[in-house]
């Protein structure tokens, strides 16, 4: 009698560990398309129960998703994030400047534009009284400072581009800032009460990738099962609740308007964290590519188009005074009078020592000061607008260089996960069909067990 009680407990405890293992593997299978979902196990281990038999219990339902994998998961995702950020406003810059030679080999780029004023000038030079000549040289001079305020307005649209998404890149980090604490309060309800938290763990780590997005961030496990997230600098985000971040989108930028640290009540908007400004500690992410580029690649550009405007200006004007106004790229523009009378252009004491000193002041050697990110430099006015393209350019396919690395190691890092710890649909299945012939094994085990128990009683009677 003891021994049919002691299988019959066995069986029934198998029967209780394979609808366990059943219902783990059914949610697998239907959760397989699932984001951020990974593979669950519930783990099995012998017992011994009072007096010597054994039998199975079920454990935790957990998935083990390793944790430096999930480290280097987050660190990758924000690498790509601010990589993708640069590509995209580069490329867009780049395609403002122009390119060097079009298919009919004449040039859309600025120093092409400055190549067709040189040719303008020349051919003025030829026939210094032609009034039609004149216009064509003022108009080519026109096209040029036109294309300097387009340029111009081009960066500083970009830095508000940058500066918007900034702020949604916020506000998409403080969502999921705010979901991490949820959830673990969501964990320790759970634990409290003997239930699993495997599916809420994946649901935490799912945030906590899309956090990484916008910013990078570190994170460990708490013995309680919570997750602390700080930044990369160590300033809470997620502890016994949420830290979220503050930013403050301005609605126009201009060359002038700069982010000027914490102390500045002026300017752009930096990120801070319960009043602590943490913005220079923020480089990667969607936030800090865009942070880089709106307070030092792009004004960077505008430096170098400015030193390029400012320098004609000066140049020209020493030539013919007041032939340009203005003070930089913004607003430099050919004399409203000049552009409505050309022909007061050959009024000028010798028109013809005049234009040759036009054409000498933009074909000669023009000193230019360091600016954004070329050096000081001596060269003539095509040559230094080229210098920018190239500039630019060569930051374009770093950047692009950059971006496919990173996402190469995203990949990477994402297959790993997915093979290791993602759902097979047909493995699951397989193991789906085993454990229903053991369901069915242990049924049949418990239903002899039960006949011999009736067989035994009646003989009793």
């Amino acid at each position: 009698m003891t021994t049919l009680s002691a299988s019959s407990q066995i069986a029934s405890s198998s029967l209780s560990a394979i609808q366990v293992q059943l219902s783990v593997t059914s949610s697998n299978i239907a959760n397989a398309d699932t984001e951020g979902y990974t593979r669950k196990e519930a783990s099995t281990t012998a017992e011994k129960y009072v007096g010597g038999s054994s039998g199975v219990s079920v454990g935790a339902i957990q998935s083990g998703v390793n944790r430096l994998l999930t480290k280097q998961l987050t660190s990758a995702t924000s690498e790509t994030a601010a990589a993708q950020k640069t590509a995209d406003y580069l490329d867009s810059l780049q395609s403002a400047l122009g390119v060097t030679t079009s298919s009919d080999d004449t040039g859309v780029s600025l120093a092409s534009k400055i190549a067709d004023l040189e040719t303008s000038v020349s051919d003025l030079l030829g026939t210094p009284e032609s009034t039609s000549l004149a216009y064509a040289t003022l108009s080519s001079l026109d096209t040029v400072t036109s294309e300097l305020n387009t340029l111009s307005t081009k960066v500083q649209a970009l830095r508000e581009d940058a500066d918007s998404e900034i702020e949604s890149s916020v506000r998409s980090a403080n969502i999921a800032i705010v979901e991490i604490d949820r959830l673990n309060d969501q964990i320790l309800e759970a634990k409290a009460q003997g239930q699993s938290t495997a599916n809420l763990e994946d649901q935490r780590s799912t945030a906590l990738v899309s956090l990484s997005e916008s910013l990078g961030v570190t994170s460990f496990e708490s013995s309680n099962g919570t997750m602390k997230v700080y930044t990369t600098s160590g300033q809470v985000l997620v502890g016994a609740d949420a830290h979220t971040l503050e930013f403050d989108n301005s609605s126009t930028i201009n060359a002038g308007k700069t982010y000027n640290g914490p102390d500045s009540n002026s300017g752009l908007s930096g990120i801070s964290v319960d009043g602590t400004d943490i913005t220079d500690s923020i480089n990667t992410g969607a936030i800090g590519g865009l942070l880089e580029l709106r307070d030092e690649t792009l004004p960077a550009s505008q430096d170098m188009i400015d030193e390029l405007a400012t320098s004609l200006i000066t140049s020209l004007n020493a030539v013919i005074p007041d032939l340009l106004t203005g003070s930089d790229s913004s607003d430099i523009a050919v004399n409203e009078d000049l552009l409505a009378n050309p022909e007061t252009l050959l009024d000028i004491g010798r028109p013809e020592e005049t234009v040759k000193s036009m054409l000498d002041a933009l074909q000669g050697d023009t000193d230019f000061d360091e600016a954004g990110k070329l050096g000081a430099r001596t060269t003539d006015f095509a040559s230094y607008a080229s210098d920018i393209l190239s500039q630019i350019v060569s930051e374009t396919n770093m950047a692009s260089s950059d971006l496919e690395q990173t996402q190469t190691e995203l990949r990477t890092i994402t297959d790993t996960i997915s093979s290791s710890y993602g759902v097979n649909v047909d493995e699951e299945v397989t193991r789906m069909s085993e454990l229903e012939q053991l369901y069915s094994v242990s049924s049949q085990i418990l239903s002899i067990i039960q006949e011999m128990f009736d067989d035994l009683l009646a003989a009793v009677r």
